[in-house]
């Protein structure tokens, strides 16, 4: 049987869910280097995996500052 404590958590996933579903990303500027390692290259990123771990310090930075 679910609490007062499990249905706020569970009310504040979905609140947090929602959030980040419905944010939008933003894009770093063409600067001519890696916006995440600062390599020379001629898009925001060298490769996929710069890329995936930008989303992913942006996504944890998102939820730091919401709590």
């Amino acid at each position: 049987m679910a609490d007062n404590v499990d249905d706020a958590n569970e009310i504040a996933d979905l609140h947090l869910a929602f959030e980040l579903a419905n944010a939008k990303p933003s894009q770093p500027p063409l600067t001519g280097r890696c916006f995440y390692c600062d390599t020379a290259t001629t898009e925001r990123f060298c490769d996929a995996d710069c890329h995936d771990d930008y989303e992913r310090d942006q996504r944890r930075a998102l939820m730091r500052k919401r709590g």
